[in-house]
């Protein structure tokens, strides 16, 4: 038996994990729940500490934080995916999952070789020079190890780790069982959408799994970049990547922020600051499809001052409108424009029914007045997005997943901008891109286009209208015209009709009970218990054991 096939997780085994470590940071009052309440005795001796503190020292964002980091590699990704959502979590839980780093203890060789002898075959003998199986980076689901091809070439092989995509659906199966507890019997947490937060980490984890899909978007981004040579992107090999196991060029370059080796290829910070924030710029407003997790350890510098991305595992995609509406919201914020920040957020939000439009605006005008005072070259964007992020959030307006994930990837970019240049600002280098966006949204071509789009769908209305109308007479002339209506917002009064019903229902019975049996005291009906009749004596210990069972299930739902 292979060591992948001793380490394959079971349900049951990972069910007992999570329980033990819910209850090990103070969230038992969750694990008492079924499906996780059948596995209670497994985890009554666990003692609540942490570093040898007790858990109750430390905040409930702290403890969600250390569970996700003791369960591993699915609830660290988890919790990085959901902290791309500040419009649903709030910036306390935000800010704790977004200390996660993604490093990994190393595996032995025999579990890589056996995984690249599954994936690759014969090709592994035939193709490959040479392995270093001392990884050059170790990470939660996968492994990078050096390799050089027949004919000298440089590669890195990227290697998931074994048995992962078998913990990971397990753990997909307990975290949706987890989201519909919450969903059902925690109603404070409804606001974190948690089922919502579970398929979104499910979509982004399956994508992560597939390293082919990573091979693709590098090719993708190559073609969007061909013929500029401010940029590099290392090369592809697919007929030596597959689902698990991805091959690419070795690249040799300079880390982002190693200042002194740029210096001697003679960049400065400030240059490279500028150069980096350009080309982000272009993936965003110009191609709409860009690296989403630009940190420093992901941005090298070649010798020839090319800039070269690596790591496309987790890119997005902004379609036309989504860059003119996110423009609206930066160019806003640049200019300070009340009215245009409040119309950008409104029309970001998927729902905009519920939102106190009054408090909002005062609420963006307080954010604008906070920077009134101050330079624009002394802004933090930092504090911006968060603050943002908060408007989100406090106003439940509701962000498409990869504009959110573009925010934060743009906060990353301007954290590795002031690495370079301690007076680079964001603010300043997005707007002539924004102006550019806005010019070619208003240019004469697309003007012209946009006209001839509308004017064939008047046309197409215009044509078919008569068509329906008479379609409609004919239908009424035969009585065949139905309305069709949809109740919307009726079901909490549903709910209490519901409830009010089973409760006087149950008062009824109850107060039956108690005449029936006081109607056996006074006729005095045998058999006796001590003189009194044993069939009332009975009648009321029910009254009484039902009716404290009454009172108690109106208690506990605080509705008198």
């Amino acid at each position: 038996m292979s060591a992948i096939d001793v380490h394959k997780p079971t349900l049951i085994g990972r069910y007992e994990k999570v329980i033990g470590v819910l209850v090990k940071y103070g969230f038992a009052d969750i694990a008492t729940h079924p499906p996780f309440s059948r596995f209670i005795p497994k985890w009554k001796k666990l003692m609540p500490t942490h570093d040898g503190h007790p858990v109750t020292e430390f905040t409930r964002y702290e403890r969600m934080r250390m569970v996700c980091e003791e369960l591993g590699t699915t609830f660290i990704k988890f919790a990085q995916i959901a902290s791309n959502r500040p419009d649903i979590l709030p910036e306390e839980l935000v800010e704790e999952f977004q200390k996660f780093q993604d490093h990994a203890a190393p595996l032995p060789v025999e579990d890589i070789r056996v995984v690249l002898e599954k994936e690759l075959g014969d090709k592994l003998e035939k193709s490959f020079e040479n392995i270093d199986f001392q990884p050059i980076a170790s990470a939660s689901m996968a492994q990078v190890h050096r390799a050089t091809l027949v004919g000298g070439q440089e590669v890195v092989l990227k290697v998931q780790r074994p048995g992962i995509g078998d913990t990971v659906e397990l753990d997909i199966h307990i975290l949706k069982s987890l989201a519909r507890l919450l969903e059902h019997r925690f109603p404070q947490f409804d606001a974190y959408q948690p089922m919502e937060l579970v398929k979104m980490f499910e979509t982004s984890i399956h994508k992560e799994l597939d390293f082919r899909l990573e091979g693709a978007n590098m090719r993708r981004f190559e073609e969007q970049f061909k013929g500029n040579l401010e940029i590099y992107v290392p090369t592809v090999y697919p007929e030596f990547s597959t689902e698990k196991v991805l091959c690419m060029e070795y690249i040799e370059g300079i880390k982002c922020t190693d200042l002194a080796a740029l210096e001697r290829i003679g960049m400065t910070g400030a240059q490279l600051a500028l150069k980096g924030i350009n080309l982000y710029f272009e993936q965003v407003f110009d191609h709409g499809f860009f690296h989403a997790d630009p940190h420093p350890g992901n941005i090298f510098v070649l010798k020839d001052q090319r800039v070269c991305f690596i790591d496309y595992g987790m890119m997005g995609t902004v379609i036309e409108s989504d860059r003119e509406l996110l423009a609206d919201l930066l160019l806003a914020v640049h200019d300070h424009e009340v009215d245009g920040l409040k119309t950008a957020l409104l029309r970001f939000s998927w729902d905009d029914a519920k939102i106190d439009h009054a408090s909002l605006e005062y609420d963006i005008n307080e954010f604008f007045q906070n920077y009134s005072n101050i330079g624009l070259e002394e802004i933090d964007s930092n504090e911006v997005m968060a603050a943002l992020n908060s408007l989100f959030f406090d106003y439940k307006i509701r962000i498409p997943s990869n504009l959110l994930l573009l925010l934060k990837a743009l906060v990353i970019i301007e954290g590795v901008g002031l690495m370079l240049d301690p007076r680079y600002n964001i603010i300043q280098n997005i707007h002539p891109f924004v102006v550019r966006l806005f010019r070619r949204k208003y240019s004469p071509a697309k003007f012209t286009k946009r006209m001839a789009k509308t004017f064939g769908e008047i046309s197409k209305l215009a044509t078919s209208l008569p068509e329906d109308v008479e379609d409609i007479i004919e239908k009424i002339k035969k009585g065949k015209l139905h309305i069709e209506f949809e109740h919307r917002g009726l079901e909490p009064v549903d709910n209490a009709l519901d409830v009010a019903s089973k409760r006087i229902s149950f008062a009824l019975v109850l107060g039956a009970l108690i005449l029936g049996s006081s109607l056996l005291v006074i006729a005095d009906v045998p058999p006796h218990i001590k003189n009194v009749p044993a069939l009332g004596v009975f009648g009321f210990v029910i009254s009484g054991i039902l009716g404290l069972r009454w009172l108690l299930s109106i208690w506990k739902q605080g509705k008198f």
